[in-house]
């Protein structure tokens, strides 16, 4: 059987012959960020092939057999909210079923599933912090998707832990607001228009993966927790303290609401996760988005 783990993102250390760390998505966005977290940690981790079809519970089940680590991080997704709305099928299979069966397999093998969910969950209409008991509402294909994959897991992988987050952002061109932002103010002195009644919570790559690496080396209780910087946003206050930050002049972004770029999915507009369950834990204390962006900014 070819491998199902990529060699080149295999860096086995203590000469251990499995890996600690199976990394679902190694090659997205947050993956690219968690595994060298993990690794400084001394953790052994193996990323799962990109030849792996998330659709394919077959080949799931064989890479995690395959590689028999004690844990399993599930940090791919079909993310594309528009994508989604147009391909349903596709965004369950993989947010939904997929991410069943990674949680499923590593429960047939005694391994623990971290599995990473979305803000998305929620239809954004609150106005005061959403707790993890609070009713899931998606107003999306996408966050419905990944609300269904957090069901799964947790049905397949009782001692699993669901972390959601918000408004992921790390240094991949194009991946993600910031950058996206920064790439249009360097483009020419047009203003730029950001919207303002959007709200949620900017977090880099980096707090989540010191979070992961929390809970792998110091579990506690499984579940579903809220894993984010603290503090709500629109992106228009996000958009400024970047403008700030990189030293461009502010002043070229200008306030519009969310009806000035319609789109074929809807979004949900004020999503402010309470992260007070996880803090509960002692495991890390998580930054204000303003004192995470002063910290990662790029």
């Amino acid at each position: 059987m070819p491998s199902l783990l990529s060699p080149a993102d295999r860096a086995p250390c203590n000469n251990q012959a499995v890996p600690d760390v199976v990394v679902f998505g190694a090659s997205g966005q947050l993956g690219t960020g968690l595994i060298p977290v993990l690794r400084a940690a001394g953790l052994d981790v193996a990323a799962a092939a990109r030849s792996v079809d998330l659709q394919d519970a077959r080949a799931l089940a064989a890479a995690v057999a395959q590689a028999k680590p004690r844990w399993v991080v599930n940090a791919a997704a079909m993310t594309d909210v528009d994508g989604a709305h147009a391909d349903p099928a596709r965004a369950f299979a993989i947010n939904a079923l997929g991410a069943g069966e990674i949680a499923r397999a590593a429960n047939a093998i005694g391994a623990r599933t971290v599995h990473v969910s979305t803000e998305a969950v929620f239809d954004g209409e609150q106005q005061v912090p959403y707790t993890e008991a609070d009713p899931c509402r998606p107003v999306s294909v996408y966050g419905a998707s990944k609300r269904a994959g957090e069901s799964l897991v947790s049905i397949y992988d009782p001692q699993a832990y669901v972390l959601r987050t918000s408004w992921l952002y790390g240094q991949q061109q194009g991946a993600n607001f910031p950058t996206r932002l920064l790439a249009n103010l360097a483009r020419d002195s047009s203003e730029v228009p950001v919207v303002t009644d959007v709200v949620g919570n900017p977090t880099p790559v980096a707090v989540l993966a010191d979070a992961i690496r929390a809970v792998i080396e110091s579990p506690c209780d499984p579940g579903l927790y809220h894993v984010c910087c603290t503090g709500a946003a629109s992106k228009f206050d996000w958009a400024i303290a970047i403008a700030e930050h990189a030293g461009l002049d502010p002043r070229r972004i200008v306030p519009v609401t969310a009806d000035a770029f319609p789109t074929p999915a809807a979004r949900p507009k004020h999503v402010d996760l309470s992260v007070r369950q996880f803090a509960a834990t002692g495991l890390l204390e998580l930054p204000s988005w303003r004192a995470a962006w002063e910290r990662y900014a790029f």
